[in-house]
């Protein structure tokens, strides 16, 4: 990255904290995606900003905040709101300018994955993907799940205590979503390291890590584009080889579609899980009268599932753009508006969920947009509650101690929620 880029960086870093200090004075509290409190507590500030109404100005990011569980979900299927940022001439050149002569990026930019795509592509690549994803196909999964999960476990042998992220939450989902894309096993530390450092180049005001996100994403790119290559007329039967040979009235995958979804899919297929286990068992142990209840009864494990995923969503939220003019809510936009979707805050609407910030695995009814919401709903979504239960019911049952010795710290992501390490204390039943 050159120096003058780097500049630029500190100088956003500078404007950012310089409108969030404006946002705060002229409401009384700001969404300071950056601040100490919001990564401690980030479910308080969106209560707060909630209180102005379900859709929120930002001044420190330009961008409008829909905190309402009822307001997320109709943004999400709400055809005047876009995922492409491309659509939007402004946005789109400013991007491209800041890119520059990198034709790499350049090239990923104009060719997005389905995630941020808007029918009739998205819907045509999405169909596409879905094949390896079937509910019958993810179900056959659950004994191989079990396997990966003991062997992680049995790997600390009598240790009294480990790190949960590096023993546990980390490798399943990796090595699941690997050996679904048929990936060789020496090759799965090389692409965690990866998709950790795409992760965090996300949303950041370090330029040394945005370096290194860029260099990941280039790395995962040339490794699948090898990956394919070498399949080329005989592409096997794993979720690589059906995208390849995925065809659906007439459609299939281009080269930098197929590139790109097996991205999406490594990426989202292991970071949502990890951050999903690790963030549940926190709070089990944190509610010791939840951990207790369901010890004494496991058939509630589904239901705390689910629980974990709205208390504490691995994914604060998604973007949109609106397409036209409009007013939402009581809010006025305009075409080209950017909106931060906020499902953790929408998981805690006071208006549309009782007792939102009580943590409660036996609540009758568990309402949670986690995975989204309409066409863009996670085509994941079935693996990681069936990789979230498995691991919870193995790590549980093999583990009758589990306990917290200190306060773990937050990531700093705002947007992806989670811990970078987790130690807990507990010795292994034998």
């Amino acid at each position: 990255m050159k120096l003058s880029e780097k500049l630029k960086i500190r100088a956003n870093q500078a404007a950012f904290l310089g409108l969030g200090l404006a946002e705060k004075i002229r409401h009384g509290q700001s969404i300071n995606l950056f601040s100490p409190g919001f990564r401690q507590n980030p479910h308080r500030a969106f209560a707060d900003a909630r209180k102005r109404g379900p859709v929120y100005y930002s001044l420190a990011i330009r961008a409008w905040w829909v905190t309402g569980f009822d307001q997320v979900r109709e943004v999400l299927r709400d055809p005047r709101f876009s995922s492409d940022v491309r659509k939007f001439p402004k946005r789109a050149d400013a991007i491209r300018k800041q890119i520059g002569d990198d034709a790499f990026r350049l090239e990923n930019f104009e060719n997005p994955s389905m995630l941020n795509l808007d029918p009739p592509d998205h819907t045509r690549i999405r169909r596409l993907a879905t094949h390896a994803f079937t509910a019958k196909y993810i179900a056959s999964l659950e004994p191989r799940i079990r396997i990966i999960v003991d062997r992680c476990l049995d790997s600390l042998a009598n240790q009294g205590s480990f790190d949960l992220m590096e023993t546990l939450a980390k490798p399943l989902p990796a090595i699941v979503i690997a050996e679904m894309m048929g990936l060789p096993e020496t090759d799965h530390a090389r692409f965690q390291a990866w998709s950790e450092d795409l992760i965090a180049g996300t949303a950041t005001n370090d330029p040394d890590v945005v370096v290194r996100a860029q260099a990941s994403s280039r790395a995962l790119i040339e490794y699948f584009a090898g990956i394919i290559e070498s399949r080329r007329g005989d592409p096997g039967d794993d979720l690589i080889g059906q995208l390849m040979a995925a065809e659906e009235a007439g459609d299939k995958l281009n080269t930098q579609e197929l590139y790109n979804t097996c991205l999406l899919l490594l990426v989202a297929g292991h970071e949502t899980t990890t951050r999903l286990i690790g963030n549940g068992l926190y709070w089990l142990l944190k509610r010791p009268e939840q951990l207790a209840r369901l010890r004494a009864d496991p058939a509630l494990l589904a239901n705390a599932v689910e629980e974990m995923l709205r208390f504490e969503p691995p994914v604060m939220a998604t973007q949109r753009f609106a397409l036209e003019d409009m007013n939402f809510h009581g809010a006025d936009l305009k075409k080209g508006d950017a909106l931060f979707i906020g499902l953790a805050a929408a998981n805690r609407d006071d208006r549309a969920i009782d007792r939102p910030n009580e943590f409660d695995i036996g609540r009758d009814k568990v309402s949670q947009v986690s995975f989204g919401y309409g066409i863009h709903l996670c085509i994941g979504a079935t693996l990681a509650r069936l990789e979230g239960r498995v691991a919870f019911e193995r790590l549980l049952d093999r583990y009758p101690d589990l306990s917290l010795p200190d306060e773990p710290e937050w990531g700093a992501n705002p947007f992806f929620r989670g811990f970078d390490s987790l130690d807990v204390r507990g010795v292994q039943q034998s």
